[in-house]
């Protein structure tokens, strides 16, 4: 019975239930009936061919009585074989008693042991001349009835068919639609989707039960929403508190937490089984069995209240700190009933308490290596904080100190050592470091302000000879900061750095005297070149002029001799003429070479001996440089080229642009091209929109290597210091672009991917940078040094 139960109770749905009690009623029902009346047709059916069969006898007795008497056998045979076209009957036997004769269909005997015939006498006037006997079967009954049987049998299970399904639709109609109705409004619920009421209405019981449902869900509904909103301002309280809130009933050992105590531990909501036994593995090992402990101890005493700080392991394998405040619900003997509290993460206060007291800590263990004496007064003139300098200053015990006294007993302690009487009568400065009354310290000596209420600095001899600043700087919340110094040591060296200072300078006036010198014997170095130039370049035209003077004064003294001695012919003239022509044109032609040569040379080195300022066209100016060196350069296979667009006119210095340029070029020759590798220079010059120019000085050398493009513009820096290097040509370059020029300068280059000096300066520079230039061409090596790694950086 319990296995029927179960099974009837695991049946899912009301329908199939409905089938289940409704189709075996049915079918048992209609097999009953059925039953019954198939029985009794069966019985009908029998009678009725027995009836059929007596019936065949009694006729068939009375027409064979004739045939029989007056034995004739045609006849007899004719109506045996009229009888067995009944289907009913399996034999017919006729004797006759008189002749002793026998009669069979449809074999020769009939069965003796069939308990279905029907015997009759044939009679004629009384006289029994025979007997018709009649062997029937009732398998034709049978066979009727089965028939039946299946016919009503498929009416049946249409029937039962049809029934079913108006059965089910009524039950669908008044049942199934409004228990569908409900069990979906239960499962939205049950999912979490709100409670959404049952759309149905009518007076019968099921209609009554959802009018109540849905009447008990509003109720729900509201206590819900008023539910979920104090669950809300809950939940914010504990999130915005980083707690949690946890349960524990121990009769029962059962533990609850809300769903944010996992989270303070990085937990997902169901990962940590609500148990006890979770809780103490959380634990850290070296609080557990203390805190487990106290734990239980809750349980056993009197309080009410309790409070803890432990670490719990975090998922991430991190330790927390949980603050754990419970409450303890007890009965009237005293036994818990209930342990209900919070957890708080409280890790970032437990560690800015340990960090503050580190802090502390290393604050102290500092103010106490340090040479200064400190100690700090509140608004109350007591003692908060000091170190073991300021009692060794004060000439008092350190533990008296550190016992946190008020001032005014520190300033009687001194006072009866005799601390004060190095201060004579001078009321001002003992005031200052005490006072003897402290009524007078605080109000100044009826002075019009407390001494401790603005900053105070003095200083003062101790007996043992050592002098002591003392500052004061008062509090804004009140009480003062005060500092011990001493300052014997600085007070017998101030004479001795003041003599230093002095010498620094005089020093630092002698290294920038000897820098001038330096850069002017570059400038002259410069100039020399510049010499050699004019002399080679000079010589090529004036002795093209000179031999073409020579020839012509000797073609003339011919002419002459020719004429004097009368032998002239008209043909010596001409040729005399065309010679004459030639000689001049080519005098002129060179004479004025050399004297463009000679303006440019003079224009070059005016302006490499003079800082003037003056307005000049650049690509002509660059031009007129790169002539100038033509000698040093044709001493090689070295080329250099000028890019720069015809008609930039710039406002500057040209005697420093003309340093800069050849300082460049035989800083190249020397560097970039050894061993007389053929080399090639570009200048490329642009006009930028700002104002500015961007001269790029390039080389297809070897370049310089990364250890050494960082120092190119120190002073001394060369790495061809026994092979002519001075290391001060780029140094001047610097100067003279970053004061005299007014703009900026840097280096780019890579070893064996040749060298790119880029400078940027104004096509106008400011009056301060003209003054700049024409006062102080050149900074100090060290200052220099440091502005061009900056500049290189850059």
């Amino acid at each position: 019975m319990n296995r029927i139960a179960q099974a009837w109770r695991r049946v899912p749905t009301v329908s199939a239930k409905f089938l289940l009690i409704l189709i075996p009623s049915l079918v048992l029902a209609v097999s009953v009936f059925s039953s019954v009346f198939f029985y009794n047709r069966h019985q009908d059916l029998r009678l009725a061919l027995r009836d059929k069969v007596s019936t065949i006898a009694d006729i068939n007795a009375a027409a064979l009585s004739a045939s029989l008497w007056s034995f004739d056998v045609n006849a007899i045979r004719n109506v045996v074989q009229a009888i067995a076209a009944n289907r009913e009957l399996v034999c017919v036997e006729v004797t006759d008693d008189l002749a002793d004769g026998l009669f069979v269909w449809p074999g020769v005997d009939c069965p003796t042991d069939s308990p279905n015939t029907e015997r009759r006498a044939i009679k004629v006037q009384n006289l029994q001349v025979g007997t018709i006997t009649l062997h029937f079967s009732y398998d034709a009954v049978r066979e009727q009835l089965r028939q039946e049987i299946v016919n009503t049998v498929f009416l049946l299970l249409m029937m039962l068919a049809g029934t079913v399904a108006a059965a089910l639709a009524a039950l669908r109609l008044t049942i199934g639609k409004p228990l569908r109705r409900l069990i979906a409004s239960i499962l939205h619920s049950e999912q979490g989707f709100g409670h959404r009421p049952v759309d149905w209405s009518a007076a019968d019981e099921l209609g009554r039960v959802i009018h109540a449902y849905n009447g008990m869900l509003a109720r729900l509904g509201e206590e819900e929403a008023a539910l979920r909103k104090s669950e809300q301002r809950l939940s914010l309280a504990i999130t915005a508190t980083r707690s949690s809130v946890w349960d524990y009933d121990p009769t029962t050992g059962q533990y609850w937490w809300s769903k944010e105590f996992p989270a303070l531990l990085g937990y997902g909501p169901t990962e940590l089984a609500m148990t006890t036994k979770t809780w103490v593995s959380l634990l850290h090992p070296d609080e557990a069995d203390d805190i487990v402990a106290e734990s239980r101890r809750r349980r056993r005493d009197k309080a009410l209240a309790y409070s803890a700080v432990y670490r719990m392991r975090r998922r991430d394998g991190q330790w927390a700190w949980i603050e754990d405040r419970a409450t303890a619900l007890r009965d009237s003997q005293g036994n818990a009933l209930r342990i209900t509290g919070t957890m708080s993460d409280v890790t970032e206060r437990v560690q800015a308490e340990l960090d503050l007291a580190r802090e502390r800590n290393i604050l102290q263990i500092t103010l106490d290596n340090t040479d200064q004496g400190i100690i700090k007064v509140d608004r109350d003139l007591r003692v908060v904080m000091s170190n073991r300098r300021a009692a060794e200053f004060l000439n008092i015990p350190p533990e008296f100190l550190a016992a946190c006294p008020v001032f005014p007993d520190i300033v009687s302690l001194q006072r009866s050592r005799g601390e004060f009487n190095e201060m004579g009568d001078d009321p001002d400065l003992y005031l200052a470091y005490g006072g003897d009354d402290l009524e007078d310290g605080l109000s100044g000596g009826g002075g019009g302000g407390s001494v401790w209420e603005q900053p105070l600095t003095f200083k003062r001899r101790r007996p043992d000879g050592r002098i002591i600043e003392v500052r004061t700087n008062p509090l804004p919340e009140g009480g003062f900061v005060r500092t011990f110094t001493d300052v014997t040591v600085e007070a017998r060296s101030a004479e001795e750095i003041f003599n230093a200072m002095q010498a620094l300078g005089a020093a630092y006036a002698d290294l920038k005297e000897t820098q001038a010198s330096l850069v002017q014997a570059e400038k002259m170095a410069s100039l020399a070149l510049l010499v050699a130039g004019v002399a080679h370049e000079i010589n090529t035209p004036i002795g093209i002029a000179f031999g073409c003077s020579t020839h012509l004064s000797s073609r003339t003294q011919a002419l002459n001799d020719a004429f004097e001695g009368g032998t002239m012919k008209k043909s010596d003239l001409a040729a005399y003429v065309a010679t004459a022509g030639e000689s001049s044109r080519l005098i002129q032609q060179n004479l004025t070479r050399a004297a463009e040569l000679i303006q440019s040379f003079k224009r070059v080195a005016v302006d490499q001996t003079s800082e003037e300022r003056r307005a000049f066209d650049l690509l002509a100016y660059l031009e007129e440089i790169v002539t100038s060196l033509g000698p040093t350069l044709r001493k090689g296979p070295h080329r250099v080229a000028i890019a720069c667009s015809p008609g930039v006119v710039i406002d500057s210095f040209p005697g420093a642009l003309s340093q800069v340029v050849t300082n460049l070029v035989m800083n190249a020759l020397t560097h970039a091209f050894p061993d007389g590798t053929k080399g090639h220079m570009v200048i490329d010059v642009d006009d930028l929109e700002d104002g500015d120019l961007q001269i790029r000085f390039a080389d297809d050398g070897v370049g310089i290597p990364e250890e050494h493009r960082n120092k190119v513009f120190e002073p001394f820096f060369t790495t061809k210091r026994g092979a002519g290097g001075s290391g001060l040509g780029l140094h001047i370059v610097f100067n003279l672009v970053t004061q005299t020029l007014g703009g900026r300068i840097s280096v780019d280059s890579a070893p064996g991917d040749g060298t790119t000096f880029t400078l940027r300066i104004p096509k106008s520079i400011p009056a301060v940078a003209a003054v700049a230039g024409v006062d102080s061409p050149a900074t100090s090596p060290a200052t220099v040094g440091t502005a061009s790694l900056e500049t290189a950086a850059a």
